[in-house]
């Protein structure tokens, strides 16, 4: 079957089985994400909420949303490539930072996690607790993005950050460098906090979350996976010097990634200075590594795409990509356990890029 050609659902599967069992294929899963980040354009409802004033989760009204989520849905379903498609609660609330306390703006088209700034006894205490605002709101999403898909399509968790950037949100990112040196014990503290809450979310989320044909899902990359799947991140240890990195939050996302089936680890080229550190965490399972539109080029993530390749680990690669940058990564990389993520601006751009990717194989 040529690629772009519709498949069904359970054809795609056995496209993710064989990524899993890292089986002998012609060549990797690909995938179009159109349309970008931009949740203004995605939701109606989103549009009327005031500029430049914090979010308060009751300005959330879910049943505002549903229709609109059909129709992304719908939108999103209609490319044709080797993923699968689903819908998670509004990737651009920062959830997670809210959950613990940080101020949520809107601003432009954009809604930003205030840091808080919190002295260390504010955060002496921190935990998520169940009956916080926000995590009630996330919740809410979650039950009603599974009964407006009735089973048609998966639900699955947004971004939910990382140890590091959790703990950046609470103390304020330069004041969290400073205390990897001058206070590193409470900040070890901290992170651990910051660990439980990602976890006890997770494992909240997938009490509400229904499997898709056995298994679930990560929407933003399009990852299915034959079990529970957690998504792991590390943004701002790109600030993190190796030594301060393992010292104070390795172990964490060795928990993190520890205590679910399957784990995933989103990482930006800024990061990809700590690679061997963060593989040496045996228990992520798939680096999803971003081609990102600043810093290195592709030429210049090859070595580190392979050096995960190398680990026998599996691989996903998102983000703008041109003809060349998928001749040079399909040709210097095994397809066996990799995922190529191409990011569009418009739906129009896809056959061309079928076309071309079809000259490929």
């Amino acid at each position: 079957m040529a690629f772009g050609e519709p498949k069904s659902v359970e054809e795609k599967i056995k496209g993710y089985q064989k990524f899993w069992k890292q089986q002998q294929v012609l060549g990797p899963l690909i995938g179009f994400d159109v349309g970008g980040f931009f949740p203004f354009k995605w939701f109606k409802a989103l549009r009327t909420l005031k500029e430049n004033d914090w979010l308060l989760p009751e300005q959330l009204m879910v049943e505002q949303y549903l229709d609109d989520y059909t129709k992304l849905y719908k939108r999103s379903s209609s490319v044709n490539d080797d993923l699968i498609k689903g819908v998670s609660p509004i990737p651009a609330i920062p959830w997670a930072e809210a959950m613990l306390g940080c101020p949520v703006e809107i601003s432009g088209e954009s809604i930003w996690g205030r840091e808080r700034n919190a002295n260390w006894k504010e955060l002496e205490d921190l935990k998520l607790d169940d009956d916080n605002k926000w995590f009630q709101k996330y919740l809410e999403f979650l039950a009603a993005l599974v009964k407006n898909a009735d089973g048609e399509y998966p639900v699955s968790q947004p971004i939910l950050r990382g140890v590091t950037d959790l703990v950046g949100a609470l103390r304020g990112n330069n004041q969290a460098l400073i205390d990897t040196m001058e206070t590193p014990d409470k900040l070890k503290r901290l992170a651990g906090a910051c660990t439980d809450a990602l976890i006890k979310l997770t494992r909240k989320q997938y009490d509400i979350i229904q499997p898709f044909y056995g298994g679930f899902l990560i929407e933003q990359f399009g990852m299915w996976a034959p079990d529970k799947i957690v998504r792991l991140q590390e943004d701002v240890s790109a600030v993190y010097s190796p030594d301060a990195y393992c010292r104070l939050i390795q172990e964490y996302d060795r928990d993190i990634a520890g205590t679910f089936p399957y784990c995933l680890m989103h990482l930006h080229n800024s990061s990809l200075f700590l690679l061997d550190y963060f593989l040496e965490i045996e228990e992520i399972d798939v680096f999803q590594i971003n081609r990102d539109l600043v810093g290195m080029s592709t030429e210049e993530m090859i070595p580190y795409l392979q050096k995960v390749q190398d680990q026998g680990r599996r691989l996903l690669v998102r983000g703008p990509m041109t003809f060349d940058d998928l001749r040079l990564l399909t040709t210097r990389l095994s397809a066996v356990g990799l995922i190529l993520q191409i990011v569009l601006d418009h739906t129009e751009k896809t056959q061309a890029y079928t076309e071309f990717i079809n000259t490929l194989f």
